[in-house]
């Protein structure tokens, strides 16, 4: 072969290197892409969730999944009106003040028709962090305050609950897509 007929090592291996690492790249994607973790539907924040309007409820738990992403609460709804001492509770430990005080100024009785309503919790690690060091057990009271999902008004997320003993949860990371409006005054 002549010099001018040959290819040139150098220009055959840059081209050769180009095509070999995308097709590494493509094989490695399809490859990896079945194993990344899928994100549950409640998993990103607050965009599903109107948190325009606060809720109230208190009710019993009657089925518990406790683990990750989401630690996920069917509760009996036995009451929606807001305790008596509701204006002056204080909020759960690691709660973001302007947060919590604004979300409990929103809040109203829930007006759902449903007898039971799913909680979606925050994880367990996080939940450690903001006091409560247990998962909830069926038979347990709570009350919860919190938004219902924009498409479905059976889910409910609560930005912080209490236990039966007193001791406030909070569950609220990142920000809420829109501020809660305080509820009307019942008193005028």
């Amino acid at each position: 072969m002549s010099v001018l007929t040959q290819r040139l090592p150098t220009e055959r291996s840059a081209k050769h290197r180009l095509v070999t690492r995308a097709l590494a790249a493509g094989l490695a994607l399809a490859t990896l892409a079945p194993l990344a973790p899928v994100p549950a539907g409640a998993h990103h924040g607050w965009s599903s969730f109107s948190t325009r309007h606060a809720y109230f409820l208190s009710g019993t738990v009657t089925d518990v999944y406790w683990g990750n992403p989401h630690s996920e609460v069917t509760l009996r709804v036995d009451a929606t009106e807001l305790p008596a001492d509701w204006s002056s509770r204080p909020l759960p430990q690691g709660a973001d003040p302007s947060i919590g005080e604004a979300t409990m100024a929103s809040a109203r009785p829930y007006g759902g028709e449903h007898a039971h309503v799913e909680l979606v919790l925050a994880g367990p690690s996080w939940m450690e962090r903001w006091g409560m060091d247990r998962a909830l057990t069926e038979g347990e009271t709570v009350e919860v305050v919190g938004f219902l999902r924009s498409a479905e008004d059976r889910e409910f997320r609560p930005v912080m609950f209490w236990l039966s003993d007193g001791q406030g949860v909070w569950q609220q990371l990142t920000s809420f897509p829109q501020d809660p409006e305080p509820a009307p005054d019942k008193s005028r």
